[in-house]
Parts: structure tokens; sequence; C-alpha cells
């Protein structure tokens, strides 16, 4: 996906090392809901450094599957969450990750994660249909003859060299370039979070922020990758 071999291994470095974080935070004393948060983005950052590595290749579908049920599950705490009296909101938690409420991430949080686990199977199913580390291969002329032969039928045409190998980055194409600028974006307003409270001397709730700037920094790399 990425050429540059510094870039790409410095990247599934960096993936890792969140990775490992988020599974450190999710087994620590917390609310069931924040561990699996943390559990899931555990999961998408290993998965993200796995895409990286060249040779390594996992069935995307079972992947797919559940970082698109991982949205759901995003959208439907969002959906579910309730607003909790002034009184009984921990103010000093306030962020965007953790919402009011320590431990309680906040409905725009958790919009924004199901956006990302959605961009990741988007992602997953992109790379797979495009071979990975690029289109398919176009069907060579013994293939096709062998495919004729098979059912019988000598008027049975190949369809032009790589016809459907073309269609795939026409469609990708338009999207990666938008996710891309967009997760851009998104990490911009991240570091900024992370530089206003190291500026603060506040680093309570900052391993939130940090995978989400990480995350969101990756797949805007990743997206530029495959836009190319």
């Amino acid at each position: 996906m990425i050429a540059n071999d510094v870039a790409r291994w410095g990247l599934t470095a960096l993936l890792l090392a969140a990775s490992l974080f988020a599974v450190f935070r999710a087994s620590r004393r917390s609310p069931p809901a924040t561990r699996v948060a943390y559990g899931l983005h555990a999961a998408m950052l290993a998965a993200m450094a796995a895409m990286l590595v060249p040779g390594v290749r996992w069935p995307a579908l079972p992947q797919t599957m559940v970082f698109g049920l991982a949205a759901w599950w995003f959208v439907l705490r969002a959906v579910s969450r309730r607003p909790r009296p002034l009184a009984v909101q921990n103010i000093t938690a306030a962020g965007p990750w953790h919402g009011r409420r320590e431990g309680e991430a906040s409905r725009g949080s958790l919009l924004y994660n199901a956006l990302t686990m959605a961009a990741m199977a988007y992602m997953l199913a992109v790379m797979d249909l495009r071979g990975t580390h690029g289109t398919p291969a176009a069907p060579t002329a013994a293939g096709l003859a062998d495919l004729a032969a098979h059912h019988g039928g000598s008027s049975a045409r190949p369809s032009p060299a790589g016809s459907l190998p073309a269609a795939l980055p026409e469609w990708t194409s338009l999207s990666a370039p938008v996710l891309a600028v967009a997760f851009g974006a998104a990490g911009a307003v991240w570091g900024v979070l992370l530089l206003r409270r190291a500026r603060r001397g506040n680093r309570t709730g900052s391993g939130a922020p940090f995978l989400e700037l990480v995350s969101s920094v990756s797949m805007a790399v990743m997206f530029a990758a495959l836009a190319v």
C-alpha cells in the first residue's frame, strides 16, 4: 500500500504501539462499555498494522463484519445515551471523547467512532477487491479459453482485459481522497486537543484522544495511498 519502506514500517510500529496501549486501557477497571470501546480500538489499530505488513493477509470478510457490527454498536450507544443532570456531571473530565462524566463518552465521539469503524470496514472491502496491494490481475488469455471450454460455449467472448479491475478504482478513487481529507482534518482536531491539554498540564483522559489521533492520521495516510 505504501511504497516507502521507512514510512510503512514507522506507521506500522506506531499502530502496534497504540494497539498495545488500547489493550492496556481495556484491561483496567472501568465501565464495561468503555472497556469494549478500547478493545475495538485495539482490534482496529492491529488490523491496520497488519494491512501494512507485506505478505500478511487475513480474510477480509470476517474483519469487515466485525467492524461493521462495531460501527452499529457505537451508533446504538449514541442513540441510547441520555444526558445527565448537571448536579451529577463531572465537568473536570469534560472533553470530546469522555463527555461530561468521567469514563462516559459523549454522543459526538460515539458517532465519530461509528464512522471510524465503518471506514475501516470499507477500507478492508476495497483492499480485498483490489487485491490488497493493487488492482486484481487481469485474466490471461489461456484462463479465458479454459473458462469458455468449460462452459462449452465457443460463442462466449472474453471481456476486454482489465475491464473489471478498471471499474474498481473508478469508484474507490472518488471516495478515497474525500476520506483522506476528512480523517486528516479529524487528526488535526485531535492534535490541537492534545496540545491544549499539554499546555494546561492536564493529562487526565488523554489516552483516548491519543488513540483517536493515531487512528485518524493512519486512516488519512492509508486512504491517500489507496487514492494514488
